[in-house]
């Protein structure tokens, strides 16, 4: 790493998000990469370079929120003249989420990443599954040396023609996730890939085996309230699975941006130590505490929960 701050590119998008959640609250808020961006924030010393393009008509707001961050940087930040994503999400009592996608931005090209090739680890956000295409990432991968990560997220969600998504099988996500060191999903999209739902050992394991390989280093698979599960390969070439139990800081509220939060801490801590095992326990503490906070705008108290 870089002196004593960790250089962090964020690959992903800025939505607006209408958030609605069981007990009957509206929030309107902005989200997408904006959770990783401020749980990231709050967790110790980074540099931090969202990479994204965001639809003109929200630019005050956008820049507003990056700019209360004293550890962003805009390089990679390009405003544009199409509509924003706008995101609805409802969650039913069961938790889980309907949502539609409103507005849309134009992909990433290789040329708005390669400034970033040098950072101490560049983590792919797919909050829209749309952010850029398998060729553009081929091509980072083939020029960086950096730590990848990929939470997977939405590239498992196709659109109807009412802009509603709907989860499906990737086009090809093996060599989408082969791009990556580090994979993250949640518990629904990996058993999605996997063909069944991921319920033992066994088949964590056995489903590990798929996406582990030369670049891959750690599946992650993130399972709410239950915790996160690890997938890696042992010295002798065998499969480890662990698993960590979830720990809740306060009374959950609202889990928009609990994946992101994740990543952000798994990213920050697995660079300071190297092990996965430590990564996952840190990274379930800031999950634990982002589940407690409803909207962007209380992210900031993650590190209330770390002191």
């Amino acid at each position: 790493m870089s002196g004593n701050a960790c250089r962090i590119a964020v690959v992903g998008s800025i939505n607006r998000d209408t958030i609605c959640t069981p007990d009957g609250t509206r929030t309107e808020s902005y989200g997408g990469i904006l959770y990783s961006i401020a749980a990231l924030d709050q967790i110790g010393s980074a540099e931090i370079f969202p990479v994204c393009n965001v639809g003109k008509d929200v630019e005050d707001a956008v820049r507003r929120l990056l700019g209360s961050w004293t550890s962003v940087r805009l390089d990679g930040v390009r405003f544009v003249p199409e509509r924003n994503p706008h995101c609805f999400l409802t969650y039913d009592s069961g938790n889980r989420k309907r949502e539609t996608l409103l507005g849309g931005v134009p992909a990433l090209a290789i040329e708005r990443l390669r400034p970033f090739l040098d950072c101490d680890a560049v983590c792919f956000n797919f909050i829209t599954g749309m952010e850029l295409e398998l060729r553009t990432l081929r091509a980072f991968r083939r020029e960086s040396r950096c730590l990848v990560l990929m939470d997977v997220h939405s590239l498992t969600l196709g659109i109807d023609s009412r802009r509603c998504r709907f989860f499906r099988m990737p086009p090809g996500w093996e060599a989408w996730l082969a791009c990556a060191n580090i994979v993250q999903l949640n518990e629904h999209e990996a058993g999605l890939l996997a063909g069944a739902p991921l319920r033992s050992v066994a088949a964590t394991g056995e489903f590990g085996e798929r996406v582990l390989g030369p670049e891959t280093r750690a599946l992650l698979i993130t399972r709410g309230e239950e915790g996160a599960d690890s997938v890696v390969r042992n010295p002798k070439g065998g499969i480890e699975v662990q698993h960590y139990p979830a720990r809740p800081a306060d009374v959950p509220v609202d889990e928009t941006g609990c994946g992101d939060a994740f990543l952000m801490g798994f990213t920050w801590s697995f660079l300071k130590t190297g092990s996965v095992p430590a990564a996952c326990r840190f990274a379930n503490r800031i999950a634990g505490a982002a589940c407690c906070l409803r909207g962007i705008e209380q992210m900031a108290r993650i590190g209330d929960y770390l002191k």
